[in-house]
Order: C-alpha cells, then structure tokens, then sequence
C-alpha cells in the first residue's frame, strides 16, 4: 500500500510543480525605449530612427522607411570584415536562425564603409553557414544620411562618444515602428539569450496591452 503512495506521489511531483509556479499573478517586463521623445498629456512619444537609403547585395534599393512592420536587427561591419567581424555575424545567425516567424522580423548586416562594392558584400554574405531568407547585407549609398543615422543610434544613446568608435560589439533592436528598443552586447551569452526574448516579446506586443506602472503603483 505504501509503495503504491509513494509511487503516485513520484509521478505527480512534476505536475505539482508546475502547478505551483503557475500560481499567482505573472509580470512580463517590457522591452526598453531609446531615442528622442516628446511627452504630450502625460503620453510618452518616442522617434523612430532617421531614414537611411540602402542598397543590398543583390542591388536592391530600399531604406529604412521600408522596414515599417517588422522587427528590425542590425548588426554593422567594417571593411574589410575581419575574423572577428565574421565571427560576430555567425553568433547572431546561429542565436536566431531557429527561431521562427521569419516574415515578421529581419536581420541587416550593414556595411558602414560606403566605398564596399555590392560584388564584395556578396561574397561576404555567401561565406555564412547559416542560411536565412530573412538576413540581408546592405551598404549605405548616402554618407550624410549615414552619419546622421548612427549618431541617433549610437551617439545621442550613449553608447558611444563619437561614430569614429564604431562599429561596436552591440547589435541594435528596432520594433515595427522603427524605434530603438534595445542593445545586446555580441560578446556576452547572456545577451544573445536576451536578445531572442527581446526579440519574441516584440512580435508579441501589438497584441499586447500593458498596465500603466504609474496607476499601478498608486493603487497600492
């Protein structure tokens, strides 16, 4: 008889669990903002990054205004990408490559250097392991738009003092509507498991509603 108890109770220790940590109310921490903002009747209203013309290695032309709906990753090259710089773009293919939902977020490999030719890039590009539908390399065709997109991004954020600094080791996260969300640092792990969270509760977040903090707080 007891051996019968003791062997339920092993087979229900799982599920006990579970059930334990699936009590109570659960909190899901929202992603950062970075940028320029402006505040009108206590709403907070950030700006999307500066536009950016593009040219990808394939000769597409497009700029950032065409990213408008999808959840945007950056990582940015110098030229020539070195082993290092290889091996940077290789951790966050890897990172994100099993993830899913391809066609609702992009993963840019951006040549900073506009003098990159797109026969260049393309072989770059082509070295990669890891094939994705979703992952383009690009160069900019404008060095004014250029300057001024990564001093918003890098600069003006702090994360950087000037734009001579870069590249950085830290990938760059826009939402689908081309604010800064959050940076991840290409040399930390834990900041690439952080960037696929970032990265899912992004696409979830249209469809999220978020509690005000500062009503919350003042009902306690």
């Amino acid at each position: 008889m007891k051996k019968g108890i003791y062997l339920i109770i092993i087979l229900l220790f799982p599920s006990i669990i579970y059930m334990l940590f699936s009590l109570g109310e659960h909190k899901v921490k929202r992603v950062g903002y970075f940028g320029e903002y402006s505040v009108q009747e206590g709403d907070t209203t950030y700006n999307p990054v500066p536009l950016l013309s593009l040219r990808s290695s394939d000769g597409e032309h497009l700029s950032t205004d065409d990213l408008r709906g999808r959840v945007v990753i950056i990582n940015l090259i110098n030229w020539p990408c070195d082993e290092e710089c290889y091996k940077q773009g290789a951790t966050l293919a890897n990172y994100l490559n099993d993830l899913g939902n391809n066609e609702q977020w992009v993963l840019y490999t951006i040549s900073i250097d506009t003098g990159t030719s797109l026969e260049e890039l393309a072989d770059h590009s082509s070295k990669y392991i890891v094939e994705m539908t979703n992952w383009s390399f690009l160069m900019p065709t404008n060095q004014e738009e250029l300057n001024a997109w990564l001093d918003y991004l890098f600069v003006q954020t702090g994360r950087v003092s000037s734009i001579t600094d870069l590249p950085s080791e830290e990938f760059v996260m826009l939402d689908q509507n081309g604010i800064i969300r959050e940076y991840f640092n290409s040399g930390i792990y834990k900041e690439n498991k952080k960037m696929q969270d970032a990265l899912k509760m992004l696409l979830k977040e249209p469809h999220l509603s978020w509690k005000d903090e500062n009503s919350e707080n003042s009902d306690e």
